[in-house]
């Protein structure tokens, strides 16, 4: 009886010996990248055949020594090539487009498979590699989260030569992020901010504010959306704040006077202010945009002016 179930342990080691696929291979190429060199990451794997899941490579730099480099790479998907590979090329400006170089320390690759849906696998291959110099190999330092609030009060105005106001309460939830920690007393920047501004009356949902009297058929977006890699705040140590809000839309779009159909260009509007007596729990800042190029030759101007509660807690 032992002896038949020694040669039955044996048989089923012998089977799942042959069934095992090999191990991935990664390659990381060129094994000593400058901070300004793009690097190709090149993976031996089995073919994926369910629909939906891919190959995927993250990165994180050790050292994030500042908000002019780049040190964290989102998954990236890998492509399969002609002969059986996986492979994807990383540079710096894709990773972060406000950075043109990476940050010098060490690199850990990771590469797992992604899908169906937010599922993926634990890490099938890693590998840790020096850029730069490679030195300061120390724990990466995470960006700080804000939350920007539209407080009661904030508005958003149209106007235009021989034509009445046309104004809209605002409301609305915006996010960016400080790179790295920062100290308080010194001048703070806020990048990537995303989010919208939305009309505060229920009545007003299919559009900011009423469309202009010689523009009935092209009224303004629902919602007015930030462009995240060219929207920064500036929290300066003497008070000072400017906001450079750049909102998806052309400015005769925003205004509503077309072009009609989607949305298309940016729109910036260049906010200023200084902090009052509650700080940056109502911090007030003003801006315009002037000379909008609308039908029959005349001109508009959108002005802003809000109420922000600026929350660098990290908890918003």
């Amino acid at each position: 009886m032992i002896a038949i179930i020694v040669v039955v342990v044996a048989g089923f080691g012998s089977v799942s010996g042959a069934a095992a696929k090999p191990r991935p291979v990664l390659k990381i190429t060129p094994a000593k990248p400058t901070i300004k060199t793009s690097i190709t990451v090149s993976l031996k794997a089995p073919k994926l055949k369910k629909r939906g899941v891919h190959y995927g490579a993250a990165m994180v730099i050790g050292n994030l020594s500042g908000p002019t480099c780049s040190g964290i790479v989102p998954p990236v998907a890998l492509h399969r090539t002609r002969r059986g590979a996986f492979t994807a090329t990383l540079t710096p400006q894709k990773a972060d487009p406000g950075a043109p170089q990476w940050c010098d320390g060490t690199a850990e690759l990771t590469v797992r498979r992604y899908g169906p849906g937010g599922l993926f696998s634990s890490p099938l291959a890693r590998r840790r590699f020096p850029v730069g110099t490679g030195k300061g190999d120390v724990s990466p330092v995470a960006d700080v989260p804000v939350k920007i609030t539209v407080l009661g009060g904030s508005t958003l105005t149209a106007s235009a030569a021989g034509r009445a106001d046309r104004s809209a309460q605002l409301s609305g939830v915006l996010r960016g992020t400080i790179p790295g920690q920062f100290k308080p007393n010194t001048d703070i920047q806020v990048g990537g901010i995303s989010g919208s501004l939305t009309p505060l009356a229920g009545g007003l949902a299919q559009a900011v504010f009423p469309p202009d009297p010689l523009c009935p058929d092209t009224p303004p977006p629902g919602t007015f959306d930030a462009v995240p890699a060219s929207s920064q705040m500036a929290l300066l140590a003497s008070g000072d704040a400017t906001f450079s809000l750049t909102l998806n839309g052309a400015p005769s779009q925003l205004f509503g006077c077309g072009p009609g159909g989607a949305l298309s260009g940016t729109t910036t509007l260049p906010l200023s202010g200084h902090v009052g007596p509650k700080g940056l729990l109502e911090l007030g800042l003003t801006g315009n945009v002037t000379s909008i190029a609308l039908p029959s030759g005349s001109q508009g101007g959108l002005a802003a002016s809000l109420v922000l509660n600026v929350d660098l807690s990290g908890l918003g």
